[in-house]
């Protein structure tokens, strides 16, 4: 009889553990902080470029995942701290380019459990040395392919 009632206690807190499972929340919410660029020729097809060196102000140490890499779009984190990033793109010692970004920042609690989310939008250009540049979206998110295109 002793085992019985085990068994059925047992079963019943296997059970309650499953169920609660189902209150852990999910905390990927489809936001993003990196920015979405494209290059393009002036026909609208990607054209692939080499930088020599990719950095943001306040982020000395750059992408060196993009140097001397061939590319034709890129994806850069903006800063949460503050209202506008600025990159520098080296392709070589005498083409240095540089876009200034502006946007907007709202900081929003998901779950206590998760924490903040920040939340990108309004993004615009204050400067750029390209000279062609065109807003494809002002949103940044997860499933944005591009926020800008360059056509060179």
């Amino acid at each position: 009889m002793g085992y019985k009632f085990l068994n059925k206690w047992l079963v019943v807190i296997g059970l309650g553990l499953v169920l609660s499972c189902g209150d852990i929340p999910t905390c990927v919410d489809g936001e993003t902080s990196l920015v979405k660029i494209s290059f393009v020729d002036s026909l609208g097809n990607a054209k692939k470029i080499t930088l020599a060196s990719l950095k943001a102000i306040g982020n000395e140490n750059g992408f060196s995942e993009y140097a001397d890499t061939l590319i034709d779009k890129l994806a850069l984190p903006l800063n949460p701290g503050a209202l506008a990033t600025t990159f520098i793109f080296e392709q070589d010692s005498a083409a240095t380019d540089t876009i200034s970004l502006s946007y907007s920042v709202i900081t929003s609690l998901i779950s206590p459990e998760c924490g903040l989310d920040v939340i990108y939008s309004d993004l615009d250009t204050t400067f750029t040395s390209y000279e062609k540049l065109i807003i494809l979206d002002l949103n940044i998110h997860e499933d944005i392919i591009t926020n800008f295109e360059i056509t060179l």
